[in-house]
C-alpha cells in the first residue's frame, strides 16, 4: 500500500472511530501543506490523538480484509439490521446519506439518532464478521485469564479476557476491527486467542473493573486456580538461588498489593522509594515486565523501548530494524515498572537522574538470552531500553550473511590469510558486530589463539578469549591492544577503531603476523581508506596492512507469505535506477506472519573492497578514492540492493528506504 494512501485511510480510521472530527483531520492536513508538518505529528502536538489510537487506526482500518471498503461493509451492516427488522429502509438511507457527509461508522449514526442500541449493532456486526455473540453480563472473567493478559495489554488492544483453558484464551471484544490485532497479542503473550463478540457503551472502563476486582473471579464465578507462574525464568546462581541485587537497592515483597495511587506526582515525586520498590515486587507488575520481554521474543524483537510520553509511557519493540508501538504503561505503575526492570538488572532505584547500564539473563523455551538494559533520564521521567542479545545467533557462518557468490569467495579467501587487516564497516546497527563473529566462526579454535577486544562483549564465544573494554578503570582499546600483542595472538578483532592511537596498534598489529579484525563508522567502503588517512595513519602503512574493507546495511526481506507482484511507475523505476522496460516488481501486502508490514526477517547487502597489488600501489602513491573505486570495479551497495529488489527479495520502498542512491 503506497504511503498516500495508507495515511489517507488512517485519517478516515480516526474520523470514523470518532477519535477525531472531520474538520480537525481537514485543519492538520491543511496545516501540512503549509508547513510540511505531517498531519499526525499536528494532531498529537495539540493532543487531538494518542499514539496508541494512530497505532489502532493502522491496525484495525488498513489490515482486516473486507473493513477497508466503506461502502460495502456500511450496507452489508444496514442490510444486517434491515433483516433484523431493527430498522426500516427508509432509515437506512437517511443514515448513509449523513454517513458520506460526516465520515461516522453508520452504527453510530443509528445509535445517535435513537433507532437502536449497542446491544443490536454488536450483536448484528458478530452475524456479518461471522463471530459468536456473549452478554457481557452473563460472560464473567476467570482470574487466570485475568493473569494471562496484563491490564495494560488489555486496554491497548481493547479486549476483555474471560476464560483460559491451555493454550486458547476467549476474550471479549465490542469492536469487529479488534480482531486485526489478536494474532499479534497472541503471538506475544504465546496464546491462541478466540474472540466473542459483545455489546459494552465503555470497554477501557470494563477491563478497569474486572482488574480491579480480580482477586478469585469477577462477576460472581466460581473461584479459580492460583495464578500462573511468569513463563520467564531469571537465571539463577550455581546454588540454585536467584542472583541477590545489590545491597541496599532491593526492598522486600509486600505481604499484600499496594493501593496504587492516581497522579502522575504522586508517582513520581511524593512516593518514597521503598513504596515503589513493594509495588515493583507485586505480581502485576512482575507479571506485565515479564509478558513484555517474553513478548519481544516471541515477536522476534531485537530492542525493546520504554519511552516516557504525555500522557503514558509508550512500549516498542525493534522487529527488523523498524520500531512498531506495542502498548502503553499508565502513570500510576510506570514507576514500578521501570524499578522492577531495574532490580532485575541490578541497578540502583533510587538513581533516577544519571544514566545506568545492567544486564539480565533470561531462559526461555529452551533459549538464553543477555538483556542490555540502559537507563536515561529525560523530562518526563526515565527512558529504559532493553537488548536481546541471543546467544544462537553467534552460530552464524558466512554463508548466513546474504552475500552474492562473488563477494563470499572474496571474504572467505581474505579470511582464509594468515595476517592483515580486515575492516567492516557502516553505521550502528548495520549488523557489523554478526559479520566479525561469522568470520571467527571460520577460524579454528584448536589451533589458533584467537582474543577479542569488545566494548561490550555482546555475547559468548566458544574457545575465544574476550576482553571487556572499561574506559572508567583506563582499560582501553589502545592500552589493552599493545597488552595483547605481547599474549603470541594468532588472530586479533578490536570492537571498534575510535582514535588514532587505535588505529596505529591496529595497523602495526597486522604488519607483525596477526589477522587483524576490526570496525569503523563509514557510510561505504572507500571512505574506510580516507578515514584512516584522517587519523594520521601514513598512506604506505595503510597499504601494507589493509587486506579488505567491508561496508554494509540490513534490509528488510518480503515475507514470503503475502509476497505478490506489481507493475511499477516510471518514477519509481527512475528513482531505483532501473530500466524503464522493468515489467514486473515485489512487495508483501501485509500478513499476519510479518505483523502486517509486508516484510519479514532480514539480510544483509555489502560492498567489498579487496586490496591487491594494483590497489595497494595507489593508496601508497595517495591517490584520489574515486580513482581507486573505478580501479577496483565496485560492485556498491545499491547495485547489491537493486539486484535483489529485482530478483523480488526486498521491495522497492526498502531500498529507498535504507540506500543512499
Amino acid at each position: 500500500m503506497a504511503e498516500e494512501q495508507r495515511q489517507a485511510t488512517l485519517g478516515d480510521a480516526l474520523v470514523k472511530g470518532e477519535v477525531i472530527t472531520r474538520e480537525e483531520l481537514d485543519k492538520a492536513k491543511a496545516r501540512e501543506k503549509e508547513t510540511g508538518v505531517p498531519w499526525t505529528r499536528s494532531l498529537l502536538q495539540m493532543g487531538k490523538v494518542t499514539f496508541a489510537a494512530i497505532d489502532q487506526g493502522l491496525r484495525t482500518e488498513i489490515h482486516i480484509p473486507g473493513i477497508t471498503s466503506k461502502s460495502k461493509d456500511q450496507s452489508t451492516l444496514g442490510d444486517a439490521l434491515v433483516a433484523m427488522k431493527a430498522i426500516t429502509k427508509d432509515q437506512l438511507n437517511q443514515a448513509l446519506t449523513e454517513q458520506k457527509r460526516s465520515g461516522r461508522l453508520l452504527g453510530e449514526i443509528l445509535m445517535s439518532r435513537g433507532l437502536v442500541t449497542r446491544r443490536i449493532i454488536n450483536s448484528a456486526l458478530a452475524k456479518q464478521y461471522d463471530l459468536e455473540f456473549s452478554e457481557l453480563d452473563e460472560t464473567p472473567s476467570y482470574q487466570s485469564a485475568l493473569e494471562a493478559v496484563p491490564e495494560a495489554y488489555a486496554l491497548k488492544f481493547q479486549l476483555i479476557p474471560v476464560a483460559l483453558e491451555g493454550e486458547n484464551l476467549k476474550c471479549l471484544i465490542s469492536k469487529p476491527q479488534v480482531r486485526a490485532s489478536l494474532g499479534d497479542l497472541g503471538r506475544m503473550l504465546g496464546k491462541h486467542l478466540h474472540p466473542l463478540m459483545t455489546n459494552c457503551d465503555n470497554i477501557a472502563a470494563e477491563i478497569r473493573a474486572r482488574y480491579a476486582g480480580s482477586k478469585g473471579v469477577v462477576a460472581g464465578s466460581k473461584k479459580t486456580a492460583e495464578p500462573q507462574k511468569p513463563t520467564l525464568k531469571q537465571k539463577t546462581t550455581g546454588d540454585g538461588k536467584q542472583q541477590p541485587a545489590k545491597k541496599g537497592k532491593k526492598a522486600e515483597a509486600p505481604k499484600e498489593e499496594t493501593k496504587p495511587v492516581s497522579t502522575v506526582t504522586d508517582v513520581k515525586e511524593k512516593r518514597r522509594f521503598d513504596e515503589i520498590a513493594k509495588e515493583a515486587e507485586g505480581a502485576p507488575v512482575i507479571k506485565l515486565v515479564s509478558t513484555i520481554i517474553e513478548g519481544a521474543i516471541n515477536s522476534g524483537a531485537t530492542d525493546i523501548h520504554m519511552d516516557p510520553q504525555e500522557p503514558e509511557m509508550r512500549v516498542r519493540y525493534r522487529i527488523d530494524g523498524v520500531l512498531h508501538d506495542v502498548m502503553s504503561i499508565a502513570p500510576e505503575i510506570e514507576a514500578a515498572v521501570v524499578s522492577r526492570i531495574k532490580i532485575m538488572s541490578e541497578l540502583d532505584i533510587t538513581e533516577t537522574r544519571r544514566p545506568q547500564d545492567g544486564h539480565i539473563r533470561i531462559e526461555t523455551k529452551e533459549r538464553e538470552f543477555d538483556v542490555r538494559v540502559a537507563t536515561l533520564p529525560t523530562y518526563l521521567g526515565e527512558r529504559v531500553v532493553l537488548r536481546l542479545l541471543d546467544q544462537s545467533t553467534v552460530l552464524s557462518g558466512i554463508k548466513d550473511l546474504g552475500l552474492e557468490s562473488d563477494d563470499e569467495k572474496i571474504l572467505t579467501r581474505v579470511i582464509n590469510q594468515p595476517y592483515g587487516m580486515i575492516l567492516v564497516t557502516g553505521p550502528t546497527g548495520s549488523g557489523k558486530t554478526t559479520t566479525l563473529y561469522a568470520a571467527l566462526n571460520q577460524k579454528n579454535v584448536l589451533t589458533d589463539s584467537i582474543v577479542t577486544l569488545e566494548d561490550p562483549v555482546e555475547y559468548q564465544l566458544s574457545g575465544i578469549n574476550q576482553v571487556q573494554i572499561d574506559t572508567d578503570i583506563e582499560v582501553t582499546f589502545a592500552s589493552t591492544l599493545r597488552a595483547a600483542l605481547r599474549q603470541d595472538i594468532d588472530v586479533l578483532l578490536v570492537g571498534e577503531i575510535r582514535d588514532a592511537d587505535t588505529a596505529r596498534i591496529a595497523i602495526r598489529a597486522a604488519m607483525t603476523g596477526h589477522l587483524v579484525f576490526s570496525t569503523l563508522h563509514t557510510n561505504d567502503a572507500p571512505e574506510a581508506v580516507s578515514t584512516l588517512r584522517n587519523m594520521q595513519v601514513p598512506s604506505y602503512l595503510i597499504a601494507s596492512a589493509l587486506t579488505a574493507v567491508v561496508a554494509q546495511r540490513l534490509v528488510r526481506k518480503i515475507c514470503p507469505d503475502c509476497r505478490e507482484g506489481f507493475v511499477p511507475s516510471k518514477p519509481l523505476l527512475k528513482s531505483l535506477h532501473l530500466p524503464e522496460t522493468t515489467k514486473k516488481l515485489f512487495r508483501g501486502k501485509g500478513c499476519d506472519s510479518c505483523y502486517h508490514t509486508g516484510n519479514h526477517g532480514r539480510t544483509g547487502i555489502f560492498e567489498i573492497i579487496e586490496i591487491t597489488e594494483d590497489i595497494r600501489r595507489m593508496i601508497a602513491a595517495d591517490e584520489p578514492m574515486e580513482k581507486i573505486v573505478k580501479s577496483a570495479k565496485l560492485k556498491t551497495m545499491a547495485d547489491r540492493c537493486r539486484q535483489k529488489v529485482k530478483d523480488g527479495i526486498v521491495a522497492p520502498e526498502e531500498f529507498l528506504r535504507v540506500i543512499r542512491t
